[in-house]
Order: structure tokens, then sequence, then C-alpha cells
């Protein structure tokens, strides 16, 4: 028993909705490569020997300019 295929109008419009979302992704996916094949080599950000991201030492401050040195005293004077 042969199957007969028709192309309906539904059919039509359903492989060329699939069409267009399958160009569109397509695009999408090329921007997307681009994007990475145009943004700057990962040699140009500094890091550590071992691989990490450069994290800067801080130096500590003196005890004299904490938090506790920027409030004022209380005055007793009653």
């Amino acid at each position: 028993m042969p199957y007969v295929f028709s192309m309906t109008a539904r059919m039509a419009t359903i492989t060329a909705c699939c069409v267009l979302l399958l160009c569109v992704l397509l695009f999408l996916l090329g921007v997307e490569i681009g994007a990475r094949y145009a943004s700057p080599p990962a040699a140009d950000v500094p890091a550590t020997a071992s691989g990490g991201p450069v994290v800067s030492e801080r130096t500590p401050l003196p005890a004299s300019s904490g938090a506790a040195a920027s409030v004022a005293p209380a005055s007793n004077a009653s």
C-alpha cells in the first residue's frame, strides 16, 4: 500500500517557519563565534603561576587610622 504525500498549506507554513528559525539560530551562532574570535586573547590578562587571577596584596592600615579613631570621644563636661 503506497503512501501518498501531499504538501498542504499548513505543512508548507510549518516548513517555512522551521527553515526561518534554523536560519536565525545559525546567524546567532555565527555572531557568538565571531565575538569570541574577535575578542582579545586570554594571554593579555595577567595571571599567577598557578593560572589563577592576580590578587593584589593590601597593606594593613595603621592602628590610628581605623574606624575607632574617626569617632569623636564623648565629652564628660557636666
